[in-house]
């Protein structure tokens, strides 16, 4: 009985072998799943791309702004300081400030100058 079951498999793997068939490729089907999940991956990826370049172009304007503060400040702070001096100024150091402003800012001259005008524009 062992040879009968054992021989009737062996007739049947070689009929199987002796067969030829003949294969045909098959076109691989998308399922709508994975159609959906390439246009959401590609949409987050242009999503990405437009944030980030948008952003980036946004840094570099509030550090365009910062540094131009930056001076601001600067200057702020250099005027504050030769104000805190002009403060402490007294007796003959504070008649000159108060000559050199009125000369410079306010155009006064002293009695007695002459003062001369360059109208050739040199």
């Amino acid at each position: 009985m062992r040879k009968n079951k054992h021989e009737k498999k062996e007739k049947v793997t070689e009929e199987k072998k002796n067969e030829i068939k003949e294969v045909t490729p098959q076109k691989k089907k998308l399922n709508k799943k994975f159609i959906l999940l390439y246009a959401a991956l590609a949409a987050f990826i242009v999503y990405a791309s437009f944030t980030i370049v948008n952003q980036s172009i946004q840094i570099s304007e509030k550090k365009d702004e910062l540094n131009k503060i930056d001076k601001q400040l600067q200057i702020v702070e250099i005027k504050s300081d030769y104000l805190k001096e002009i403060k402490n100024y007294k007796g003959k150091e504070l008649s000159e400030y108060m000559e050199n402003i009125a000369r410079e800012d306010l155009d006064y001259i002293k009695n007695g100058e002459r003062v001369f005008v360059n109208v050739s524009g040199d």
